[in-house]
């Protein structure tokens, strides 16, 4: 059965409209009209019908990896920073952050041949540069991320933007894996408030392994991972409530800085 339904293309033109007039939707109303999509494969449906009906390039990929699948959702508006100074978020309405290691990609990765999967080498052979990032996370659904997986897959899994830090060195990747006890705390300040502070996590220990596990599985309708996208795979420091804040600054011990100001 196909994914693309008539429920599919009414729940994305929905979300579109809501992330266009920045509103939320309830389960409960979609539920009463039918809109809930009740897999994985119609969620991804109806997330590609939004991105495509609000018009935007697909930037990048945010990857996961929930109850055992890959799962991803397009990046629509990215923020490439760099220098000393915060650079300014021009789109409202960011209520979260993640601090998050990201990979650029040097090239295209399509499908895997039918029989042949990718190794994790062969998906870092595909990066351009690694990067620290921030994911700002924005909801067009009054349950945010309560609400049923594929649902939430369709609201492209609470994504805002993404803001594309400085580049690291990739042995970053490789002691996060193995936890490395002395690298150094991730501390996500605003003004004299610390919104965190501790040694850095990888909700899969390992960066690439969502990446990975997405690259051989891909589902979605827009067209995979490509060459020049950012592909962010989980938070270093969890979802951090940002409503209130409008300077954000994190700092990575020596390695790296990155710094925000959001609109008031």
């Amino acid at each position: 059965m196909t994914t693309m339904t008539e429920a599919n293309i009414r729940l994305g033109a929905i979300l579109a409209e809501a992330e266009n007039q920045q509103s939320s939707l309830s389960v409960a109303k979609l539920e009463s009209s039918g809109l809930v999509p009740e897999t994985i494969e119609t969620g991804m449906a109806a997330q590609a019908i939004a991105a495509a009906a609000i018009g935007k390039d697909i930037d990048g990929w945010k990857v996961a990896i929930n109850t055992g699948r890959a799962i991803a959702a397009p990046i629509l508006d990215l923020y490439d920073t760099s220098g000393d100074t915060a650079f300014d978020i021009p789109k409202p309405g960011a209520v979260g952050i993640e601090i998050e290691i990201c990979f650029v990609l040097a090239n295209d990765i399509p499908a895997p041949a039918q029989g042949k999967t990718y190794s994790r080498e062969d998906v870092l052979s595909h990066v351009q540069s690694v990067h620290l990032g921030a994911e700002l996370i924005s909801y067009r659904l009054v349950e945010e991320n309560k609400a049923p997986l594929p649902l939430f897959l369709a609201d492209r899994l609470g994504n805002h933007s993404f803001v594309l830090g400085p580049e690291i060195d990739t042995s970053f990747v490789e002691r996060l894996t193995v936890q490395d006890a002395t690298l150094p705390a991730l501390v996500l300040e605003s003004g004299d408030d610390v919104l965190f502070a501790a040694v850095p996590q990888h909700p899969q220990s390992d960066p690439v392994a969502p990446f990975l596990a997405y690259a051989n599985a891909p589902i979605d309708h827009l067209g995979g991972l490509k060459r020049g996208q950012v592909v962010t795979t989980g938070s270093l420091c969890g979802l951090i409530q940002i409503v209130g804040h409008t300077e954000l600054t994190a700092t990575w011990g020596d390695i790296a800085e990155l710094a925000i100001a959001l609109p008031a």
